[in-house]
């Protein structure tokens, strides 16, 4: 019987609840005076005070029909302005309305409203000539905000990440068993993209990566090699843009530069001799450098994310095919592939 009651309790309470809010009317007023009193009345009854916020913004939940089986009503809207304070009059047709109190100025907003149980008025009290808007259902003051998608448009962008090189290290070690080299150092990129629309891009950039360098010794000599790159890249793009969310991928051709060198360094070498004499063979240091530069092709695919209008975060991965012969009529050639994972910003200059 006692838990028969609360859940009978707890019943009328909610039915309570929910009759009390689907009566209430909203009256919002917006650009009163900050910390003014204001004030709703309903023909000739004030039914709700509040007080305006620094943004000048107040809000009154009030019930306007209280007879039952009232659902909707046609009314005129006056404010009435009090020195510093402001009261929302609100008229039925058939009603009859309170006069102002002495000193205030009542302004009418011209029309016939239809006010129903589930409306929302919102009062702009600034200016000489109030307004208001009526809606059927709730407003909201802090409205939700519309993200631009993907733009297109002229854009800047700048990144950094691992720039692996295929073959670099084990062409710089040869045979030589005791030898290692760093073949994934970090890069850089920068460029511009114009999109053209949401959906089609040219971009040029500039990569610089990080330089490959190799360390072997032997049992009489030691050496260290090097490479040093440089790649220009022009490229064709295809978007699909989601919202903020946009995933590409692109194509083109590159033009690089690189020259490499190795320094060895070789000990003197002692030799005996049949007769059991010994010849010292002496050691020396040499350098070989190589200067190349050519054409090549690349491709990659990545995806951005619009943080604000105009900024943007990326991530992409590409292949850089890289090929070119020897400059100043020197002999050699360089045919590798660089891999580059880069992540950075985009900044959008203009549309």
């Amino acid at each position: 019987m006692t838990r028969s009651g609360r859940a009978l309790v707890l019943a009328a309470t909610l039915n309570a609840i929910l009759a009390c809010t689907a009566h209430a009317q909203t009256i919002i007023v917006r650009s009163a005076p900050p910390g003014s009193t204001i004030e709703l009345t309903v023909n000739t009854e004030t039914v709700g005070t509040a007080t305006a916020d620094s943004a000048g913004d107040a809000r009154i939940v009030a019930n306007m029909f209280a007879t039952a089986g009232k659902t909707e009503t046609d009314a005129y809207l006056y404010v009435d302005f009090c020195n510093d304070n402001r009261r929302v009059v609100i008229v039925e047709r058939s009603g009859q309305a309170a006069p102002p109190p002495q000193g205030c100025d009542r302004r009418q907003i011209l029309g016939l409203f239809l006010v129903r149980r589930i409306s929302t008025l919102v009062v702009n009290a600034a200016g000489p000539n109030p307004t208001v808007l009526l809606r059927q259902g709730s407003v909201s003051l802090s409205p939700k905000r519309v993200w631009e998608p993907s733009p297109a448009g002229l854009h800047v962008f700048g990144g950094g990440g691992i720039t692996q090189i295929r073959d670099a290290v084990g062409l710089a070690c040869g045979n030589v068993s005791n030898c290692s080299g760093d073949d994934s150092p970090i890069g850089y990129t920068v460029g511009v993209t114009y999109w053209f629309t949401r959906y089609l891009a040219a971009e040029g950039s500039y990569t610089k990566p990080g330089d490959v360098t190799v360390q072997g010794s032997g049992d009489a000599f030691t050496f260290n090699s090097f490479l040093d790159s440089e790649i220009y890249s022009i490229y064709g793009k295809v978007g699909m843009p989601a919202r903020r969310f946009r995933v590409y991928g692109q194509v083109g051709a590159n033009y690089h530069r690189s020259a490499s060198g190795t320094s060895e360094t070789v000990e003197d070498v002692t030799v005996t001799n049949d007769d059991g004499t010994e010849t010292v063979i002496p050691g020396g240091l040499q350098t070989f450098n190589l200067k190349n530069s050519g054409w090549g092709w690349q491709f990659a695919g990545g995806s951005e994310f619009w943080l604000l209008p105009r900024v943007a975060v990326y991530g992409e991965i590409g292949w850089t095919w890289i090929k070119g012969e020897a400059e100043d009529d020197a002999d050699g050639e360089i045919d590798d592939r660089f891999t580059t994972m880069i992540g950075g910003i985009r900044l959008r200059l203009w549309r």
